[in-house]
């Protein structure tokens, strides 16, 4: 009698958990630094402010190794189930067995079951699942207990290679070894099965991989052999001749081990082809670049869709990512029971839903990312509150970043401050640091998407990487580390840090040094660094350094005015991981900034210095409008200049090229350089008529300005030596007027003789043997 209650009670879990119209907030916590992580506390109220959940959520670094996946449906919409077995790290799915864990849904909990030796799984509802083990056995878990409802030696030893769960009334089915897709007909605790339809084994390509339609029971599957199509087996005629072919995949062959195929409940198709999962809407199939080496795959509620990442498995953990409604995967769920997770999926009845994170002591909330199919969510950085409008079957993913403060006081005089070099020590490899990224930490010469290592050379990156391999930058540190980061598939700050000490109205720059470890793939690296606020998480300044294409050290700096007395600085991925994006980092600064300085001015805009007026020597004017520098000459043997002044005077008889040098000083220390280029040498006789007192008087003189007879009748002797004196401030003097042609008109002129050529228009000389115009200014 216990039997049937016991069946009984699974059928009906089976028929009530498929259609329950919930909606799902599913939050994601991210720690910079994961090293560091600790509890983070959150509640989740209603519209009313009626408590709906609270929880905790921690990303502490450490985890297990996941080989398969599946999502429980209806009530249990959104509880993980997944494969676990942490002494192996291969990259195949469905082929090693492990243990089974699940998270249940609303719960931030990974929790061992006592089942073992599993290979495939899928949930069913609420606490229920069905599996395939190592020996092709099919088993149903339910709440602690589990029944073996197929066993190989009771169909002619076919063992089943995969299970799904899905449609109306929550039907099971499983492909065989055989090829057969089976559908289950007991009642949770016998081996009862019927063949679900026996066309799909045509001998050569064989189903292995399958799943159910939630809303009609239609059967997709795919096959071995290289086969890249999806099939579809309609639960309406399973017995037709021949399986609808839905699409054909990509080009070659791909990895069967590799391969895995899920339907979300909006009807989506996701399938792994190679490296890259696929999603057929509709009529036509779109890729998702940010999902390369993610293989296995459950989906559930709207388009939520999760994979596990196994790129490089000998050396990462193989950790769970969750896909998003803009198709961005996130970045990522550990499997682990030492702490809670770092992720939660929580129901909710259709409405408007008010998430709070508590700030823990040492912490500052530094983003949330809001990914709401309908748009109408949103987000209060200031006070760490999201406001989810969310709908029924459609799930909100919401990822509240949080940085350790692990502040870096800045000096408060010029200097180079060095926020992070990366250490130093005599190992290979560094050890990971507290705080500054949200990357996953790996001592190793190659890491995967999404981690970063400490190394004092390249040479042991990926092929293609920089050559000669790139060394430590960090000056006079021969056993300094620098980093390596491999980005991950999301454009995310792989750099922050909390900076203190800050002088309102004083300008500090911000730099690091850079270089691309992957010149001959794709993908160049790209790199917003800027300064936000901590408190309100407003960005108060940035720049974009483009596409970084140099192999070898680079520089990227800019500069801004602090408004307030702290700030957090960071560098943003702006370009997906994959096919290259990877990238060094060394010798993070932040320190006081020299002021912008003016260039500098002359009076008269002139640039020409002349030396060759020794008896009144001109004197210049140099000038800035930022007062209270210093004034200097880079060669004091051509110009001589007043330091406080900016007066500067050219050396008698001096030719050649000076810089006059502008330098201030601001209150933290900071100096400010100006330079101007000028020339000395001869100029034009500009020296004004001398009233020497020697010489012979002057006898004859026409004048206008009244001079003739005043100063007791000393005009004309006054001005000496002269012939002759013309003086007049309104009267011009009008030398002889001749063309060119009339000059030879001209018998036998003097050595001397000058005219105004009418023709060339300039005044002409006669000077040896030839009329020339002045054009050449200079003085005796």
């Amino acid at each position: 009698m216990k039997k049937k209650i016991y069946g009984l009670i699974i059928l009906c879990l089976f028929t009530k958990n498929m259609r329950a119209q919930n909606g799902y907030i599913y939050v994601h916590k991210k720690a910079i630094s994961e090293v560091a992580s600790l509890n983070f506390n959150f509640t989740l109220t209603d519209s009313g402010e009626l408590p709906v959940s609270n929880f905790t959520l921690n990303d502490k670094p450490d985890g297990f190794n996941s080989f398969d996946l599946g999502n429980s449906h209806g009530t249990g919409e959104g509880q993980l189930w997944t494969v676990v077995n942490n002494s192996i790290s291969v990259p195949e799915v469905h082929t090693v067995a492990g243990t089974l864990y699940t998270r249940p849904v609303g719960s931030s909990t990974w929790l061992a079951t006592t089942v073992t030796n599993v290979k495939s799984v899928d949930g069913i509802g609420q606490n229920t699942a069905v599996y395939s083990d190592a020996s092709g056995a099919v088993g149903l878990y339910n709440n602690g207990s589990s029944a073996v409802i197929w066993s190989p030696a009771s169909h002619s030893n076919v063992a089943i290679l995969d299970v799904a769960s899905g449609g109306p009334g929550g039907i099971i089915v499983a492909v065989g070894n055989d090829g057969m897709i089976y559908k289950y007909t007991g009642n949770g605790i016998n081996d009862s099965w019927a063949v679900f339809s026996n066309v799909t084994n045509n001998g050569t390509n064989l189903p292995f991989r399958l799943d159910v339609y939630p809303s009609t029971g239609d059967v997709v599957f795919i096959k071995t052999n290289g086969d890249g199509n999806v099939y579809k087996v309609a639960s309406s005629n399973p017995a037709s001749a021949v399986p609808a072919i839905v699409a054909n995949g990509s080009a070659g062959n791909p990895q069967d081990t590799a391969r895995d195929i899920a339907i979300s409940n909006n009807g989506s198709i996701y399938a792994n082809y190679g490296a890259t999962i696929y999603q057929y809407s509709g009529s036509t199939w779109t890729t998702s670049p940010q999902s390369r080496f993610l293989f296995g795959l459950t989906a559930g509620a709207g388009d939520q869709v999760w994979s596990i990442n196994k790129n490089n498995p000998q050396i990462i953990q193989h950790t769970i990512y969750a896909r998003t409604s803009t198709g961005d995967w996130l970045d990522d769920e550990r499997v682990r029971t030492s702490e809670n997770s770092n992720s939660i999926m929580i129901p909710v009845p259709a409405g408007v839903y008010k998430l709070s994170e508590i700030i823990p002591s040492g912490w500052n909330n530094s983003d949330i990312k809001l990914y709401d199919p309908t748009n109408n969510s949103s987000a209060n950085l200031a006070n760490s509150t999201s406001t989810v409008n969310v709908s029924a079957n459609e799930v909100v993913n919401v990822v509240y970043s949080n940085v350790l403060e692990n502040s870096i006081a800045t000096p408060a005089v010029c200097a180079t401050n060095y926020i992070l070099s990366f250490g130093q020590g005599s190992g290979t490899y560094g050890s990971p640091i507290n705080g500054f990224t949200a990357y996953h930490y790996f001592n190793n010469g190659q890491v995967a998407d999404g981690y970063y290592t400490l190394a004092k050379t390249s040479a042991g990156w990926f092929a293609g990487g920089p050559v000669p391999p790139l060394l430590n930058h960090t000056p006079n540190d021969p056993n300094g580390y620098f980093a390596l980061f491999n980005a991950s598939y999301a454009t995310d700050d792989f750099f922050r840090q909390t900076v203190t000490g800050l002088s309102v109205g004083t300008k500090y720059e911000f730099a690091f040094w850079v270089a691309d470890l992957a010149p001959s793939f794709n993908i160049r690296p790209n790199v917003t660094m800027g300064i936000v606020d901590p408190g309100t998480g407003t960005l108060l300044a940035s720049i974009n350094t483009g596409d970084i294409s140099s192999t070898i050290w680079k520089r990227y700096s800019f500069t801004f005015t602090a408004t307030s007395t702290v700030g957090e600085i960071f560098l943003k991925n702006n370009s997906i991981g994959g096919d290259g994006n990877d990238i060094a980092i060394d010798d993070i600064t932040f320190a006081p900034a020299p002021p912008t300085i003016p260039g500098i001015g002359m009076v008269g805009g002139v640039t020409t210095m002349c030396s060759n007026m020794s008896s009144n020597p001109t004197q210049y004017q140099f000038t800035n409008s930022l007062a209270g520098g210093i004034w200097s000459s880079d060669n004091p043997s051509l110009i001589t200049i007043n330091p406080n002044t900016g007066l500067a005077t050219a050396v008698y008889g001096a030719v050649g090229t000076a810089e006059i040098i502008y330098n201030y000083t601001d209150v933290s220390g900071c100096v400010s350089e100006a330079k101007l280029d000028v020339t000395v040498g001869n100029c034009s006789c500009y020296n004004p008529a001398t009233n020497m007192t020697t010489g012979i008087d002057t006898k004859y003189g026409i004048t206008l300005q009244q001079r003739a007879g005043a100063d007791t009748g000393n005009w004309p002797m006054i001005r000496k030596s002269a012939h002759a004196v013309l003086e007049s401030n309104t009267k011009g003097f009008v030398v002889s007027r001749v063309s060119t042609a009339g000059l030879s008109a001209i018998v036998a002129p003097q050595e001397g003789m000058m005219v105004y050529d009418t023709t060339a228009k300039c005044l002409k000389i006669y000077s040896d043997g030839a009329w020339k115009c002045f054009s050449t200014p200079s003085c005796p």
